[in-house]
C-alpha cells in the first residue's frame, strides 16, 4: 500500500483521509501461521503540521490461527495502531522506531509498517479459552472433551521425598 504525499508536502492539502483496504492471505511467524479471513483494513489520516507529517490509523483485520494449548482452529478480530512521524529520506541520520522514511517521488510505503503492526498486537499466545485444559502429552486426547486414563508420573523432585514417605 504505497500513498503518494506531494500534495501534502506542497502544501496544497493539510490531510490525507486513509480509509483503504490491505490484502494479506498470510503471515508465518515461529511459532504459527497466521491466516486472515478477509482483507485489512486501514483507517486514518496522514496530517501536515507546524510540527511535521504525522501518521495515525487504525488497522482491523480477522484472522485464524490454533490454540496454543488444545490446536483446535479459532477465529480472532484484532485492531493495531499506527502512529509515526513522516521523515525525508535525507533526515534519517536521528530517525527513530516511531519515524517513518518517505521514499523518492514523495512516495510513503505502509506495507512494513501494517505487517509489524499486525505482529505487534497479536498475543503471544493464542488460546481458544481462558478455560482450555488443553492436550493431554502421553496419549494426545482432548481434555477439553474429558479426562483421559493417563498416569501422571511427572513429580516435582523438590517433593519427590515427600512422596516416597506417603507411599510407605
Amino acid at each position: 500500500m504505497k500513498v503518494n504525499l506531494s500534495n501534502l508536502i506542497n502544501g496544497s492539502d493539510y490531510q490525507i483521509e486513509l480509509d483503504d483496504i490491505f490484502e494479506i492471505n498470510e503471515i508465518k511467524t515461529e511459532g504459527n501461521d497466521i491466516k486472515f479471513n478477509r482483507p485489512v483494513e486501514v483507517n486514518g489520516g496522514i496530517f501536515n503540521t507546524d510540527d511535521g507529517i504525522y501518521l495515525q490509523a487504525k488497522v482491523s483485520f480477522e484472522y485464524t490461527t490454533s490454540c496454543a494449548r488444545c490446536l483446535k482452529n479459532i477465529t480472532k478480530n484484532e485492531v493495531a495502531m499506527l502512529d509515526y512521524k513522516i521523515v525525508y529520506e535525507n533526515d534519517q541520520e536521528g530517525s527513530s522506531e516511531d519515524e517513518l522514511i518517505l521514499e523518492k517521488g514523495n512516495i510513503l510505503n505502509l506495507k512494513e509498517p501494517i505487517i509489524s503492526s499486525i505482529l505487534l498486537s497479536l498475543p503471544m499466545k493464542t488460546i481458544c479459552d481462558d478455560k482450555c485444559k488443553g492436550i493431554c502429552p502421553h496419549c494426545g486426547k482432548d481434555l477439553n472433551k474429558g479426562d483421559c486414563n493417563c498416569e501422571d508420573d511427572n513429580i516435582d523432585p523438590r517433593l519427590a521425598k515427600l512422596k516416597r514417605l506417603m507411599d510407605k
